[in-house]
């Protein structure tokens, strides 16, 4: 007979979820609020009990798992449009797997008592600590690759970045670096640096401070109305965003700087 402890099994699935949910949010690069993750993983670690009331095995199903997780997204990301959606449920379906195998490939690396495969079939028989560990394991690598990607990403390909602003549109060439940090003080939203020059009849009502190798000082920034970023691997709009500008900037074939985070192409 095996004794399930409902503290222990929701407590376990609600910080595996709050894993997937972390790396799904880096894989579709999304920075979202903490409590939204929170909340998600909440539906997570509940869900998870579902194996205990007979009259819910339903939720069981593959029905069930797909409503579940897209429970869980839209509750941990904002509702942009039905093709983001689609695409960020994909990539958390996608970091399951991910996580799975990862798992797998420490099983045929270290053999821990607990965890069998046979027949394709994985069967977990580990302590809470253990399976933790583990989940904490896969998502550590599952950061550093995706590091490594929008390095690789960013080193090789320019963004060609939109933006609306008082009827004026503005279009330039950015370079994707994932030291660009910045953020506006107030509403904490990430900032696009781009060459002043560009912009010199719009008025701007922020100041944006900053730090670097050669020094610190502040950016004169405005909020677009709209700004619209593309690339071979599709093209996505960006609402949370500020402009900041800098005479430092242009660079041979790009006029403008962004994170990689900010993207969700």
């Amino acid at each position: 007979m095996t004794v399930i402890y409902i503290d222990v099994l929701f407590v376990v699935n609600f910080f595996i979820s709050f894993f997937l949910i972390l790396v799904t949010s880096k894989f579709s690069k999304r920075d979202e609020k903490l409590w939204r993750y929170v909340l998600a993983s909440f539906v997570g670690g509940a869900y998870s009990l579902v194996i205990l009331w007979d009259d819910l095995n339903f939720l069981l199903s593959a029905f069930g798992k797909l409503l579940v997780a897209c429970i869980i997204i839209l509750i941990a990301f904002k509702y942009r449009n039905f093709k983001t959606y689609v695409k960020e449920v994909m990539i958390f379906f996608f970091v399951n797997l991910l996580f799975l195998g990862i798992i797998i490939g420490l099983w045929f690396i270290f053999k821990p008592k607990g965890v069998v495969i046979n027949n394709s079939t994985v069967y977990f028989d580990v302590s809470a600590k253990t399976l933790l560990i583990s989940a904490f394991i896969a998502y550590i690598i599952s950061v550093i690759a995706i590091r490594i990607y929008n390095n690789k990403v960013g080193k090789k390909e320019l963004y060609s970045v939109t933006v609306l602003k008082n009827n004026e549109k503005v279009k330039f060439f950015a370079f994707a670096d994932s030291g660009n940090n910045l953020k506006e003080p107030f509403s904490n939203y990430s900032v696009i640096v781009a060459d002043e020059r560009l912009f010199k009849n719009i008025n701007c009502e922020r100041i944006i401070p900053f730090s670097s190798i050669g020094g610190e000082g502040v950016l004169s920034a405005f909020k677009p109305d709209e700004v619209l970023i593309s690339s071979s691997f599709g093209e996505c709009k960006v609402d949370d965003v500020y402009i900041a500008l800098s005479d430092r900037v242009k660079k041979g074939e790009y006029e403008g700087i962004i994170n990689p985070k900010i993207l969700n192409i």
